[in-house]
């Protein structure tokens, strides 16, 4: 629609009155006509104003529209990293880790890792794993280095399970669960009770 605004509405009324008078005396009928485009005119107008309002309350600008921008961008909050869990026992000890990353090939690989807990839910260390031959002659280790934060990091002070000291059995096997339970030992080749490994992602 396009939409004329009078820039000089006093000369407009001036004009329109001499106009009129004009017309009354010789163009009776020119008089009706021009009421009636004055009227269309009005309405014009009167349209272009509500339309520019609807638009100007409609768009969102400058900081709100950035903002419905990033919001929609965000993802949803409170999404956990967590791709599964470890129960590392042997006797009455007993650690859990929350795992960062879990990867099980039934019958061939196991690759695993995450924060370390012991039983008062506190961190202690961190746990990696890393088997392979599942399904044959399964060899590998899972190891607790207490005090580290990230994977492998070794420490001086840990506890492990695996092949290097012990045999291990694969009693389960799967792309999502592992149980693993073998002879375990402490930093300094102190043998501890048979352990068990049970993963689950």
């Amino acid at each position: 629609m396009i939409c004329l605004v009078p820039s000089e509405p006093l000369t407009a009324a001036v004009d329109f009155k001499i106009g009129f008078e004009s017309s009354m005396k010789h163009k009776p009928f020119t008089i009706l006509t021009s009421l009636a485009i004055a009227g269309l005119a009005a309405l014009s107008l009167a349209g272009c104003g509500s339309s520019d309002q609807g638009k100007e309350a409609s768009a969102p600008s400058g900081e709100n529209a950035a903002a419905a921008t990033t919001q929609a961008k965000e993802p949803a909050s409170g999404a956990s990293e967590e791709q599964g869990e470890v129960k590392f026992s042997y006797g009455e000890v007993a650690y859990t880790a929350k795992l960062q990353s879990c990867a099980l090939v039934e019958a061939e690989d196991a690759l695993f890792h995450g924060p370390a807990f012991d039983a008062t839910g506190a961190v202690v260390g961190y746990l990696s794993g890393d088997f392979t031959g599942l399904g044959d002659s399964a060899s590998g280790e899972a190891r607790i280095n207490f005090g580290a934060t990230k994977n492998m990091q070794s420490t001086d002070k840990f506890v492990a399970m695996g092949d290097v000291r012990s045999d291990i059995v694969i009693t389960d096997s799967s792309d999502t669960s592992l149980i693993v339970m073998g002879g375990a030992w402490e930093q300094d080749g102190t043998k501890l009770p048979v352990a068990t490994l049970n993963v689950s992602c």
